[in-house]
Protein backbone atom coordinates (compact mmCIF):
# COMPACT_ATOMS: atom_id res chain seq x y z
CA UNK A 1 0.00 0.00 0.00
CA UNK A 2 0.93 3.63 -0.54
CA UNK A 3 1.12 5.95 2.31
CA UNK A 4 0.00 9.43 0.75
CA UNK A 5 -2.47 11.91 1.99
CA UNK A 6 -4.89 11.49 -1.38
CA UNK A 7 -5.18 7.67 -0.43
CA UNK A 8 -6.23 8.74 2.97
CA UNK A 9 -8.59 11.32 1.70
CA UNK A 10 -10.33 8.83 -0.53
CA UNK A 11 -10.61 6.32 3.02
CA UNK A 12 -12.04 9.60 4.62
CA UNK A 13 -14.88 10.06 1.85
CA UNK A 14 -15.63 5.96 1.76
CA UNK A 15 -15.78 7.00 5.69
CA UNK A 16 -18.21 9.33 5.54
CA UNK A 17 -21.06 7.89 3.06
CA UNK A 18 -20.95 4.51 4.88
CA UNK A 19 -19.29 2.51 1.82
CA UNK A 20 -14.91 1.76 4.02
CA UNK A 21 -14.52 -1.70 4.11
CA UNK A 22 -13.19 -3.39 7.74
CA UNK A 23 -9.88 -3.29 6.07
CA UNK A 24 -9.65 0.05 5.02
CA UNK A 25 -11.13 1.42 8.47
CA UNK A 26 -8.40 -0.33 10.10
CA UNK A 27 -5.82 1.32 7.63
CA UNK A 28 -7.80 4.64 8.40
CA UNK A 29 -6.99 4.24 11.86
CA UNK A 30 -3.22 3.46 11.73
CA UNK A 31 -2.95 6.68 10.00
CA UNK A 32 -5.04 8.42 12.79
CA UNK A 33 -2.30 7.64 15.04
CA UNK A 34 0.21 10.13 13.65
CA UNK A 35 -1.06 13.94 15.16
CA UNK A 36 -0.58 15.90 12.12
CA UNK A 37 -2.70 13.24 10.48
CA UNK A 38 -5.17 13.41 12.87
CA UNK A 39 -5.29 17.28 12.32
CA UNK A 40 -5.67 16.98 8.62
CA UNK A 41 -8.37 14.59 9.48
CA UNK A 42 -10.55 16.98 11.71
CA UNK A 43 -10.34 19.31 9.47
CA UNK A 44 -11.66 17.53 6.71
CA UNK A 45 -14.99 16.59 9.25
CA UNK A 46 -16.13 19.75 9.93
CA UNK A 47 -15.71 20.64 5.87
CA UNK A 48 -17.71 17.73 5.23
CA UNK A 49 -20.51 18.78 7.57
CA UNK A 50 -20.77 22.22 6.36
CA UNK A 51 -21.52 20.79 2.99
CA UNK A 52 -23.85 18.58 4.17
CA UNK A 53 -25.78 21.60 5.96
CA UNK A 54 -25.50 23.34 2.92
CA UNK A 55 -27.23 20.93 0.74
CA UNK A 56 -30.23 20.62 3.90
CA UNK A 57 -30.58 23.90 3.14
CA UNK A 58 -31.41 23.60 -0.06
CA UNK A 59 -34.63 21.78 0.65
CA UNK A 60 -35.76 24.14 3.67
CA UNK A 61 -39.04 25.37 2.85
CA UNK A 62 -38.68 29.40 2.74
CA UNK A 63 -41.82 30.53 3.94
CA UNK A 64 -42.53 28.30 6.61
CA UNK A 65 -39.08 29.29 7.93
CA UNK A 66 -39.66 32.36 7.86
CA UNK A 67 -42.87 32.09 9.85
CA UNK A 68 -41.41 30.87 12.23
CA UNK A 69 -38.45 32.77 12.78
CA UNK A 70 -40.87 36.09 12.40
CA UNK A 71 -42.95 34.29 15.56
CA UNK A 72 -39.82 33.85 17.51
CA UNK A 73 -38.07 37.44 16.57
CA UNK A 74 -41.49 39.24 17.40
CA UNK A 75 -42.66 37.52 20.73
CA UNK A 76 -41.88 38.84 24.30
CA UNK A 77 -38.49 36.86 25.17
CA UNK A 78 -37.81 35.97 28.75
CA UNK A 79 -34.67 36.45 30.54
CA UNK A 80 -33.70 32.55 30.38
CA UNK A 81 -33.98 33.28 26.85
CA UNK A 82 -32.27 36.08 26.50
CA UNK A 83 -29.48 34.08 28.45
CA UNK A 84 -29.44 31.49 26.08
CA UNK A 85 -29.11 34.21 23.13
CA UNK A 86 -25.88 35.40 24.64
CA UNK A 87 -24.29 32.28 24.84
CA UNK A 88 -26.13 31.14 21.05
CA UNK A 89 -24.61 34.39 19.66
CA UNK A 90 -21.01 32.91 18.31
CA UNK A 91 -23.22 29.18 17.42
CA UNK A 92 -25.37 31.36 15.28
CA UNK A 93 -22.44 33.12 13.64
CA UNK A 94 -21.71 29.91 11.27
CA UNK A 95 -25.32 28.62 10.16
CA UNK A 96 -25.83 32.53 8.83
CA UNK A 97 -22.47 32.70 7.06
CA UNK A 98 -23.36 29.03 5.58
CA UNK A 99 -26.72 31.01 4.30
CA UNK A 100 -25.16 33.83 3.25
CA UNK A 101 -22.97 31.91 1.18
CA UNK A 102 -25.82 29.55 -0.10
CA UNK A 103 -28.10 32.57 -1.45
CA UNK A 104 -24.81 34.07 -3.49
CA UNK A 105 -24.07 30.58 -4.89
CA UNK A 106 -27.90 30.49 -6.12
CA UNK A 107 -27.72 33.86 -7.57
CA UNK A 108 -25.24 32.81 -9.81
CA UNK A 109 -26.89 29.65 -10.89
CA UNK A 110 -27.73 29.30 -14.54
CA UNK A 111 -31.05 31.18 -15.48
CA UNK A 112 -30.75 33.42 -12.47
CA UNK A 113 -28.57 36.12 -13.77
CA UNK A 114 -29.60 39.87 -14.75
CA UNK A 115 -28.76 40.77 -17.68
CA UNK A 116 -28.64 44.73 -18.46
CA UNK A 117 -29.14 46.06 -21.60
CA UNK A 118 -26.24 47.51 -23.79
CA UNK A 119 -27.09 50.37 -26.06
CA UNK A 120 -25.07 51.64 -29.32
CA UNK A 121 -25.82 55.29 -30.17
CA UNK A 122 -24.93 55.99 -33.59
CA UNK A 123 -24.45 59.86 -34.39
CA UNK A 124 -24.38 61.93 -37.49
CA UNK A 125 -22.46 65.37 -37.67
CA UNK A 126 -24.00 67.67 -39.76
CA UNK A 127 -22.97 68.38 -43.42
CA UNK A 128 -23.24 63.91 -43.59
CA UNK A 129 -26.15 61.09 -43.85
CA UNK A 130 -25.69 57.32 -42.44
CA UNK A 131 -27.56 54.16 -43.19
CA UNK A 132 -27.28 51.25 -41.36
CA UNK A 133 -29.43 48.34 -40.21
CA UNK A 134 -30.56 47.19 -36.64
CA UNK A 135 -30.36 43.69 -35.09
CA UNK A 136 -33.97 42.99 -35.65
CA UNK A 137 -33.19 44.10 -39.45
CA UNK A 138 -34.60 47.06 -39.84
CA UNK A 139 -33.38 49.80 -42.25
CA UNK A 140 -32.26 53.49 -40.88
CA UNK A 141 -31.42 56.29 -42.56
CA UNK A 142 -30.03 59.36 -40.43
CA UNK A 143 -30.37 63.22 -41.82
CA UNK A 144 -27.43 65.44 -40.57
CA UNK A 145 -27.18 66.45 -37.15
CA UNK A 146 -28.88 63.55 -35.89
CA UNK A 147 -28.46 60.09 -33.28
CA UNK A 148 -30.33 57.15 -32.70
CA UNK A 149 -29.98 54.94 -29.44
CA UNK A 150 -30.95 51.14 -29.97
CA UNK A 151 -29.63 48.16 -27.76
CA UNK A 152 -27.45 45.48 -28.66
CA UNK A 153 -30.02 42.93 -28.84
CA UNK A 154 -33.86 43.88 -28.58
CA UNK A 155 -36.08 42.36 -26.25
CA UNK A 156 -38.84 39.39 -26.48
CA UNK A 157 -42.03 42.39 -26.34
CA UNK A 158 -40.79 44.84 -28.33
CA UNK A 159 -38.13 46.80 -29.86
CA UNK A 160 -37.85 50.30 -28.62
CA UNK A 161 -35.11 52.77 -29.97
CA UNK A 162 -34.84 56.82 -29.41
CA UNK A 163 -34.65 59.19 -32.10
CA UNK A 164 -32.96 62.80 -31.70
CA UNK A 165 -33.37 64.45 -35.47
CA UNK A 166 -34.27 62.74 -38.64
CA UNK A 167 -34.72 59.18 -39.56
CA UNK A 168 -36.15 57.51 -41.99
CA UNK A 169 -37.36 53.82 -41.27
CA UNK A 170 -38.36 50.69 -43.20
CA UNK A 171 -39.28 48.37 -40.46
CA UNK A 172 -38.69 44.91 -40.59
CA UNK A 173 -42.16 43.03 -39.95
CA UNK A 174 -42.87 41.18 -36.37
CA UNK A 175 -46.17 41.29 -35.13
CA UNK A 176 -45.40 39.57 -32.13
CA UNK A 177 -42.72 42.43 -31.30
CA UNK A 178 -43.89 45.93 -32.02
CA UNK A 179 -40.87 48.41 -33.50
CA UNK A 180 -41.34 51.67 -31.30
CA UNK A 181 -39.51 54.94 -31.83
CA UNK A 182 -39.02 57.54 -28.85
CA UNK A 183 -38.22 61.08 -29.07
CA UNK A 184 -38.06 63.77 -27.03
CA UNK A 185 -42.25 64.43 -26.94
CA UNK A 186 -44.07 61.85 -29.15
CA UNK A 187 -43.68 57.74 -29.28
CA UNK A 188 -44.29 56.26 -32.75
CA UNK A 189 -45.90 52.59 -32.77
CA UNK A 190 -45.51 49.76 -35.48
CA UNK A 191 -45.45 46.53 -36.96
CA UNK A 192 -43.93 46.95 -40.01
CA UNK A 193 -43.94 49.80 -42.39
CA UNK A 194 -42.07 52.69 -44.06
CA UNK A 195 -41.82 56.00 -42.61
CA UNK A 196 -40.02 59.39 -41.34
CA UNK A 197 -39.84 61.10 -38.65
CA UNK A 198 -38.05 64.49 -38.22
CA UNK A 199 -37.74 65.29 -34.43
CA UNK A 200 -34.94 68.14 -34.03
CA UNK A 201 -34.65 69.52 -30.77
CA UNK A 202 -34.23 72.89 -31.67
CA UNK A 203 -37.10 72.83 -34.11
CA UNK A 204 -41.31 74.15 -32.81
CA UNK A 205 -42.75 70.98 -33.67
CA UNK A 206 -42.30 67.12 -34.83
CA UNK A 207 -43.37 65.94 -38.16
CA UNK A 208 -44.06 62.27 -39.26
CA UNK A 209 -44.78 61.40 -43.09
CA UNK A 210 -46.07 57.77 -43.29
CA UNK A 211 -45.10 56.22 -46.41
CA UNK A 212 -46.71 52.72 -46.12
CA UNK A 213 -48.32 50.79 -43.60
CA UNK A 214 -50.00 52.00 -40.45
CA UNK A 215 -48.63 53.49 -37.22
CA UNK A 216 -49.87 55.22 -34.01
CA UNK A 217 -48.77 58.37 -32.46
CA UNK A 218 -49.25 59.03 -29.15
CA UNK A 219 -47.93 62.01 -26.50
CA UNK A 220 -45.18 60.55 -23.94
CA UNK A 221 -47.96 60.34 -20.96
CA UNK A 222 -49.34 57.22 -24.01
CA UNK A 223 -52.61 59.36 -24.07
CA UNK A 224 -54.32 61.30 -27.45
CA UNK A 225 -53.04 58.24 -29.68
CA UNK A 226 -53.65 58.69 -33.19
CA UNK A 227 -53.33 56.22 -36.03
CA UNK A 228 -51.97 57.22 -39.48
CA UNK A 229 -52.71 56.27 -43.03
CA UNK A 230 -50.09 55.89 -45.88
CA UNK A 231 -49.77 59.25 -47.68
CA UNK A 232 -50.58 61.13 -44.24
CA UNK A 233 -48.55 63.90 -42.03
CA UNK A 234 -49.16 64.11 -38.86
CA UNK A 235 -47.52 67.43 -36.86
CA UNK A 236 -46.78 67.60 -33.23
CA UNK A 237 -46.38 70.85 -31.57
CA UNK A 238 -44.33 71.27 -28.95
CA UNK A 239 -46.23 74.62 -27.91
CA UNK A 240 -49.95 73.41 -28.29
CA UNK A 241 -48.81 69.70 -27.32
CA UNK A 242 -51.65 68.96 -30.35
CA UNK A 243 -51.30 66.81 -32.90
CA UNK A 244 -52.56 67.56 -36.41
CA UNK A 245 -53.18 65.50 -39.73
CA UNK A 246 -53.17 66.12 -43.00
CA UNK A 247 -52.86 64.18 -46.39
CA UNK A 248 -50.32 65.75 -48.47
CA UNK A 249 -47.54 65.05 -50.55
CA UNK A 250 -44.87 63.69 -49.10
CA UNK A 251 -42.19 64.17 -51.26
CA UNK A 252 -40.30 66.78 -49.94
CA UNK A 253 -40.63 64.75 -46.35
CA UNK A 254 -38.65 61.87 -47.40
CA UNK A 255 -36.58 63.58 -50.49
CA UNK A 256 -33.34 63.84 -48.21
CA UNK A 257 -33.48 59.89 -48.03
CA UNK A 258 -32.18 60.01 -52.05
CA UNK A 259 -30.05 62.76 -51.41
CA UNK A 260 -32.05 65.64 -52.20
CA UNK A 261 -33.17 68.39 -50.78
CA UNK A 262 -36.70 70.00 -51.50
CA UNK A 263 -38.68 73.36 -50.36
CA UNK A 264 -42.04 74.03 -51.52
CA UNK A 265 -43.28 76.92 -50.31
CA UNK A 266 -41.17 76.52 -47.06
CA UNK A 267 -40.25 79.61 -44.89
CA UNK A 268 -36.91 81.08 -44.98
CA UNK A 269 -36.69 79.93 -41.21
CA UNK A 270 -36.79 76.33 -42.61
CA UNK A 271 -34.58 76.54 -45.12
CA UNK A 272 -31.51 78.33 -44.02
CA UNK A 273 -32.21 75.64 -41.09
CA UNK A 274 -32.07 72.96 -43.44
CA UNK A 275 -29.08 74.20 -45.38
CA UNK A 276 -27.00 74.77 -42.06
CA UNK A 277 -27.52 71.57 -40.94
CA UNK A 278 -26.68 69.80 -45.12
CA UNK A 279 -23.68 71.46 -45.33
CA UNK A 280 -22.52 72.19 -41.99
CA UNK A 281 -22.79 75.77 -42.00
CA UNK A 282 -24.20 78.31 -39.71
CA UNK A 283 -26.17 81.31 -41.41
CA UNK A 284 -26.42 84.77 -39.70
CA UNK A 285 -29.57 86.53 -40.83
CA UNK A 286 -28.67 90.83 -40.68
CA UNK A 287 -32.03 91.61 -41.44
CA UNK A 288 -35.11 89.91 -39.96
CA UNK A 289 -37.25 90.84 -42.51
CA UNK A 290 -35.62 87.64 -44.98
CA UNK A 291 -37.18 85.29 -42.57
CA UNK A 292 -40.54 86.26 -44.40
CA UNK A 293 -39.87 84.98 -47.54
CA UNK A 294 -40.96 81.50 -48.84
CA UNK A 295 -38.85 79.48 -51.05
CA UNK A 296 -39.36 76.66 -53.25
CA UNK A 297 -36.41 74.83 -54.97
CA UNK A 298 -34.63 71.17 -55.74
CA UNK A 299 -31.21 71.00 -54.90
CA UNK A 300 -29.40 67.38 -55.92
CA UNK A 301 -25.68 67.11 -55.27
CA UNK A 302 -25.29 71.38 -56.05
CA UNK A 303 -22.11 72.74 -53.73
CA UNK A 304 -22.56 75.35 -51.04
CA UNK A 305 -21.42 78.27 -53.54
CA UNK A 306 -24.04 76.72 -55.92
CA UNK A 307 -26.88 76.40 -53.78
CA UNK A 308 -26.13 80.15 -52.36
CA UNK A 309 -26.25 82.06 -55.49
CA UNK A 310 -29.36 80.24 -56.76
CA UNK A 311 -31.03 81.79 -53.62
CA UNK A 312 -29.55 84.93 -54.38
CA UNK A 313 -31.17 84.93 -57.82
CA UNK A 314 -34.34 83.76 -56.57
CA UNK A 315 -34.83 85.99 -54.01
CA UNK A 316 -34.07 89.45 -52.67
CA UNK A 317 -31.15 88.04 -50.77
CA UNK A 318 -27.25 88.88 -50.57
CA UNK A 319 -24.91 86.47 -48.97
CA UNK A 320 -21.33 86.60 -47.82
CA UNK A 321 -19.13 83.77 -46.81
CA UNK A 322 -16.93 85.00 -44.04
CA UNK A 323 -13.55 83.79 -43.58
CA UNK A 324 -13.54 80.43 -41.33
CA UNK A 325 -12.15 81.17 -37.43
CA UNK A 326 -9.24 79.12 -35.69
CA UNK A 327 -10.36 78.10 -32.14
CA UNK A 328 -7.91 77.90 -29.43
CA UNK A 329 -7.37 74.17 -29.85
CA UNK A 330 -6.48 75.63 -33.28
CA UNK A 331 -9.28 73.41 -35.01
CA UNK A 332 -11.68 75.58 -37.51
CA UNK A 333 -14.77 76.94 -36.00
CA UNK A 334 -18.17 76.21 -38.25
CA UNK A 335 -18.59 78.39 -41.42
CA UNK A 336 -20.48 81.01 -40.74
CA UNK A 337 -22.67 82.95 -43.60
CA UNK A 338 -23.98 86.26 -43.24
CA UNK A 339 -27.27 87.05 -45.31
CA UNK A 340 -28.91 90.46 -46.08
CA UNK A 341 -31.40 92.23 -48.11
CA UNK A 342 -30.76 93.32 -51.35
Amino acid sequence: MEENSAYFELLFVKETEGTITESEKAELAEWLTDPQHRTVYEEQKKLWASVGDLQKMKTIDQKRALKKVEARLFARPSAYYLKKLERAAAVLFIPLLLSALWMLYNSYQPGNEIHETVFNTIEVPPGTRSSFTLPDGTFVKLNAGSSLKYPVSFEKRERQVELTGEAWFEVKKDEHRPFLVSTSDINIKVLGTSFNCNAYPNAAQIETALVEGKIEISGKSGKNKFLMEPGELAVFSKQEKTIEKTQTNLDKHIAWTSGKLMFRDDPMTTVIEKLGRWYRVEFRVEDPEILNYTYSATFSGESLDQVLKMLALSAPINFRVLPREKSDDLEYETQVIKLTKK
